[in-house]
């Protein structure tokens, strides 16, 4: 298995800009974020989605969901609205010189028409795979007992296992897309008989925009923050039993900050008042708040199973703990504001390094720049 980093290199080719169209679904506002990137870049970038979420940046996104759900299934107006959202995709995916999918659970149109479309016009076409989409029970579970006593009922995870991971691979291996994998943690599950090179393109934000507030080493009441997003699958419960464990501690005053059902700019705004972030301890690795809180500069928290820690860069700042030592881990950066304040600078300084969204971009242009050569070396003439 051969995982590839690539280089940064010019957004056209012949002179003509690059035509990159996203779709459907924006995680982690990526599609915004990268987008806005890319344009700045000179590519001309699209994202087209079917819906639009609250906690999620979409300013510049094109939403194409076809029916409201006052119409009744099948009824003219129900099947206008589709017929016109599926319009605007087959035209969006004849526009695009490269066409990038995400999130492999979800397809753009129904029965995969849209891909039948993509593959028909012979676009350069990559997938990239986020997380859930993909993850295989048996080699999350191998490797971190706090995945292997998860709710198995919890529908997020109800229907994963490794023959559901393996067919969506497959769907996409056969019509010759291209992979790209968003995290370190999804490397042990992408099948290299399948995909025996992919892309790591690391979750971006835009640094330029989220300007670090490092914590006060002598701030009397340390704020501590938790985005249950996702309770189950970020570890709510653990942490809120790890703050009822610290009230029966000789500890500095805190105050916990749970941050959710609150519009995106909301978030981040809250966010900027923490002296520490607590992300996931349920799955490994870290997400897109904790991304966003070293970028701000503050102290942050999650768990990484030993046997995925040593696919990170070295410089990785963040502070391992879990579930059962997770209590401890806190009361030590609780009173240790040097600590706290360091930790911010090296989060800070990673961010920089591996999330910058316009290194991402880059990195992604170089990508399509490649598949397009191997596609015929120049793009397509539009009028």
């Amino acid at each position: 298995m051969v995982v590839k980093l690539a280089d940064c290199g010019d957004t056209d080719l012949m002179g003509m800009r690059m035509r990159v169209l996203w779709l459907p679904v924006n995680i982690a506002s990526q599609m915004q974020i990268v987008g806005n990137a890319m344009r700045d870049l000179g590519v001309d970038a699209r994202g087209l989605v079917r819906d639009v979420s609250l906690s999620q940046s979409s300013e510049s996104l094109e939403r194409y969901q076809g029916s409201p759900a006052e119409h009744r299934r099948y009824s003219p107006p129900w099947l206008w609205r589709h017929m016109v959202a599926a319009w605007r995709v087959v035209l969006a995916i004849r526009w695009a010189d490269v066409v990038h999918y995400q999130y492999g659970g979800t397809r753009a149109l129904p029965a995969g028409l849209g891909v039948v479309w993509t593959c028909a016009l012979r676009r350069p076409r990559l997938i990239s795979f986020w997380g859930s989409d993909i993850r295989i029970p048996e080699f999350e579970s191998r490797d971190n007992p706090y995945f292997a006593r998860r709710d198995q009922t919890y529908a997020k995870w109800a229907n994963a296992s490794y023959e559901r991971s393996r067919r969506l691979q497959s769907y996409y291996a056969r019509r010759g897309f291209t992979c790209v994998v968003g995290s370190e943690t999804m490397l042990p599950h992408i099948q290299p008989d399948l995909f025996p090179i992919h892309h790591l393109v690391r979750c971006a934000v835009d640094t330029r925009r989220l300007q670090p507030l490092y914590p006060d080493p002598g701030r009397r009441e340390v704020v501590v923050v938790h985005s249950p997003s996702d309770p189950v699958a970020k570890g709510t419960q653990a942490v809120l039993s790890a703050v009822e464990a610290l009230r029966c501690r000789d500890t500095p005053a805190f105050r916990l900050l749970l941050v959710t059902n609150v519009h995106r700019q909301q978030a981040l705004d809250l966010l900027k008042t923490a002296d520490i972030y607590l992300d996931q301890f349920v799955t490994s690795g870290y997400g897109m708040g904790a991304i966003e809180a070293m970028a701000m500069g503050k102290a942050v928290v999650s768990y990484i199973s030993p046997p995925v820690a040593p696919l990170f860069p070295p410089d990785l700042p963040i502070v391992n703990a879990n579930q059962d030592n997770l209590a401890d881990v806190l009361e030590e950066l609780l009173k240790d504001g040097r600590l706290r304040r360091e930790l911010g600078r090296r989060g800070r300084a990673y961010v920089e390094k591996y999330h910058d969204a316009h290194h991402i971009a880059r990195q992604l242009v170089a990508i399509y720049r490649e598949l397009i050569a191997k596609n015929g070396g120049t793009l397509r003439r539009h009028r």
